[in-house]
């Protein structure tokens, strides 16, 4: 198979052609917010870079209905809202597939990953939100609706005090923390490798922010654990590449069930197999399924 493969992001669409399962031609290109048009002018471009393309495949964000190829909301791309994808088709003359992007990530790891024989886990991809991927029985759990593992509109705090800033996609959003600790250092910076740096050789401001965030995250995976009883929890998304990371949040879970008065069963927190890649992959393989002769 030679496809097209766009992962969607709230600051990158990163996309590929892969061949036989082989990742080629990667690029980043910086997502639009003004409008379908503009965004749909990225996918044509890049695919006018790739030759004999035989389908796309699509890892975005949203409530999506895949057997409808449907999105109902596209999450922070608003302008995808109640998009028909066989729209998209007519228009690229190419059959498409697409699927949230946090599934396929739960996606990827199942089918070759760090999901392989887990029957109950959840895969959580963090960026500029959270992204959840249930894994239930072996398998993607979508729920009635189609909106389960949108953890990132879970309200963490407040709703009345907080508004949206108490959503668990604004408290365990890397992008709002690398923010925050950039405006507490007093320095104009949205490279999160820098501040991961910072945090890396013991900055006071820096470590004292994170741990804070690492706490809150926490927190909510616990709630999470108590509704869902996952095996293993595997953190995914730019950040997940970065030990100092996953050791975070490794290192408060330690500290949040030490205050238990009993031994609390909890999940296992691990770096997906693919990291970054978890998305691309998952697209590409939930293509596959689509299209399997």
């Amino acid at each position: 198979m030679r496809i097209a493969v766009f992962d969607v992001g709230g600051t990158f669409i990163k996309s590929c052609f892969m061949v036989d399962e082989e990742i080629t031609m990667a690029k980043k290109t910086p997502t639009p917010y003004d409008s379908q048009e503009a965004f749909l002018n990225i996918i044509e471009d890049r695919l006018k870079e790739m030759d004999d393309v035989e389908g796309i495949a699509f890892s975005m964000p949203g409530v999506i209905d895949v057997n409808r190829k449907y999105i109902f909301a596209g999450g922070s791309l608003t302008y995808n809202n109640h998009t028909d994808i066989k729209e998209w088709e007519k228009r690229f003359q190419l059959p498409i597939e697409i699927e949230n992007d946090a599934r396929c990530a739960a996606i990827a790891e199942l089918e070759a990953g760090e999901m392989l024989g887990i029957t109950q886990g959840l895969v959580l991809t963090f960026g500029t939100g959270v992204g959840g991927g249930i894994i239930v029985n072996g398998d993607i759990y979508k729920g009635g609706h189609l909106i389960a593992g949108e953890v990132s509109v879970i309200y963490s705090k407040d709703k009345d005090a907080y508004g949206s800033k108490g959503l668990f996609g604004a408290i365990g959003s890397v992008k709002n923390l690398v923010k925050e600790i950039a405006d507490a250092k007093g320095i104009d910076t949205q490279n999160g490798e820098e501040v991961f740096e910072w945090i890396k050789h013991k900055d006071e401001i820096s470590t004292r922010i994170f741990e804070r965030y690492c706490d809150e995250v926490i927190q909510e995976l616990h709630n999470i654990q108590c509704l869902l009883d996952p095996q293993r929890i595997c953190i995914g998304g730019g950040a997940s590449e970065n030990p100092v990371f996953i050791e975070g949040l490794k290192k408060a879970s330690e500290k949040f069930y030490s205050t238990f008065p009993f031994k609390f069963p909890h999940a296992d927190i691990v770096k997906c197999k693919y990291c970054n890649n978890a998305n691309i992959l998952g697209a590409y393989f939930h293509y596959k399924r689509s299209h399997a002769s």
